[in-house]
């Protein structure tokens, strides 16, 4: 996998950061060059990016002057690594 992934949509975001702001606590789905959309919640605007792309990629992120960083994948069924 790219090691820029999502890196153009992550850098919209900031770029967009201050006008964001606004909507403070609100989520933000972003992708590509298409115009920024503002959620309430989370599974919102998941859902409105799964219906919108499909499985290609978009961010959505939480608006907050705050960075927290979250790390995690989609829920996939791979067998652990044993030694």
């Amino acid at each position: 996998m790219n090691a820029n992934f999502l890196e153009y949509e992550f850098n919209r975001y900031n770029k967009n950061l201050e006008s964001l702001l606004k909507n403070e606590g609100r989520f933000a789905l972003v992708k590509g060059d298409e115009d920024i959309e503002i959620f309430d919640t989370y599974n919102d605007a998941l859902k409105a990016g799964y219906e919108k792309y499909g499985i290609e990629p978009f961010l959505v992120h939480k608006i907050s002057r705050i960075e927290t960083i979250v790390n995690f994948t989609r829920s996939l069924n791979i067998p652990s690594c044993q030694a």
